[in-house]
């Protein structure tokens, strides 16, 4: 079975029976679905999440380049945000920002940096716009169309023009 797959059925267990569902998310084969498997259950489970929020974590670190290991927290900041662990997805949306700003080349740090600030707006307005400005700073839009795009659509969302995306559903 494929990674994909192994996450897609966590998903699924998530919202029904979060026992289930953090062991079949513990079992996904690949870090960067088993994060986003283990953010869902996080999402839903009855019990606290932060202590699967931080396996979320984990996983993400295991990811093999730091594009995947910040850009994969977005879910896990959601998470722990939608669950009013505010304090926690502050720690974690620093954490995974300090990880992208070193994202090479500058369109792959554009897309990671606008994938954390719309996870930043679960928190508040106030940490999405942070985020907003260190992508204008650390992706100049002449470096790429990428760039260009990611900062037009961070101002969008910031001006209430564009919705930041849904993390879970």
């Amino acid at each position: 079975m494929t990674a994909t797959l192994q996450r897609d059925q966590a998903i699924q267990l998530a919202k029904t029976d979060g026992r289930k569902a953090l062991a079949k998310a513990l079992s996904v084969s690949d870090p960067w679905f088993r994060a986003q498997a283990l953010s869902w259950v996080a999402r839903f489970t009855d019990a606290d999440p932060e202590p699967i929020a931080a396996q979320a974590a984990n996983a993400a670190a295991a990811c093999d380049d730091d594009y995947k290991k910040s850009a994969v927290r977005s879910w896990e900041i959601a998470a722990l945000a939608e669950r009013k662990c505010l304090g926690e997805a502050k720690i974690a949306l620093r954490d995974a920002v300090r990880t992208a700003q070193q994202v090479q080349p500058s369109a792959s740090r554009s897309e990671v940096l606008l994938l954390l600030m719309q996870a930043a707006f679960m928190i508040d307005r106030d940490e999405a716009a942070n985020v907003s400005a260190l992508l204008t700073q650390y992706c100049p839009i002449a470096d790429h169309w990428r760039c260009k795009r990611a900062v037009s659509n961070a101002s969008q969302m910031l001006e209430g023009k564009r919705e930041p995306r849904k993390f879970f559903w």
